[in-house]
């Protein structure tokens, strides 16, 4: 990760708490330690502003649910991340906690090495969540560098021929919409003409590049961003879908960047 994370974590178990640091430590991250208490974790939140916390369900003076609603309630304080700590196995409990805005419940007693590997895991998703959210469009966009951030965080591979198809692709697009008017086929013509290639081999490896994303790629960003047009039997969209979708994206984002301006 480019910067030192954060990590509070509230427990009175001191063996746990040094458990934690070395894990932690050993993956770049900082650990800090408070009380099982409820106030003295708000209190360290609004102070420390960590980026993720990791706590007990219940705790004295309010338990993990209050304090995440507490920080929403006031619009301007800083709300992190919540995973939180369990001794015992209560699907209700855990889907209260889940369905409050909670990341994940860990069952005690647990490894701290997979404790910290998982909250590793997990900050890294939400970098590319954020990095999807918060594509920079200028007027007019340059569209070959945002397709191809968009293509990274999707997760097809650069190295791969469709990548740079895929990009080309989307700048033709932009260019002259109607090429798509045909589905992908006027598309991949003129991929094919402005890199002196086939039709065929531009089907072949875009359809590679797509399958690579969907083999490789963070499942919760690819259903989020593609929904409903994954196939049930081939577990991805088909290439014009995909293309659609990406094309769409981009040009919501111009287009919202254009108004704001």
């Amino acid at each position: 990760m480019p910067q030192e994370r954060k990590i509070l974590v509230a427990d009175n178990d001191q063996e746990f708490l040094l458990s934690c640091q070395y894990a932690f430590s050993i993956l770049g991250m900082q650990t800090i330690f408070v009380p099982k208490h409820g106030q003295m974790l708000l209190d360290a939140i609004r102070k420390e502003r960590p980026d993720l916390v990791i706590c007990p369900i219940f705790m004295a003076y309010c338990d993990a649910v209050q304090i995440m609603e507490k920080l929403r309630a006031d619009k301007t304080a800083f709300c992190p991340d919540f995973i939180a700590l369990s001794s015992s196995d209560n699907e209700l409990l855990f889907d209260h906690f889940l369905s409050s805005g909670g990341a994940y419940v860990f069952i005690k007693p647990l490894d701290s090495t997979v404790l910290a590997e998982r909250v590793y895991r997990y900050l890294e998703r939400q970098d590319q969540k954020n990095h999807l959210c918060h594509l920079n469009f200028s007027a007019p966009p340059d569209v070959s560098c945002k397709a191809a951030e968009l293509l990274t965080v999707i997760g097809v591979p650069a190295h791969l021929t469709g990548y740079h198809y895929l990009k080309l692709g989307l700048t033709l697009l932009f260019e002259n919409p109607t090429r798509f008017s045909y589905g992908t086929k006027g598309l991949y013509h003129a991929i094919a003409e402005s890199t002196h290639s086939s039709y065929r081999c531009v089907e072949r490896n875009i359809r590679t590049a797509v399958e690579a994303a969907f083999d490789r790629g963070d499942w919760e960003i690819l259903a989020k961003f593609f929904g409903s047009s994954i196939s049930r039997k081939t577990g991805k969209p088909s290439n014009v879908q995909f293309i659609a979708t990406l094309y769409e994206y981009l040009s919501r984002k111009s287009t919202v960047q254009c108004v704001n301006r």
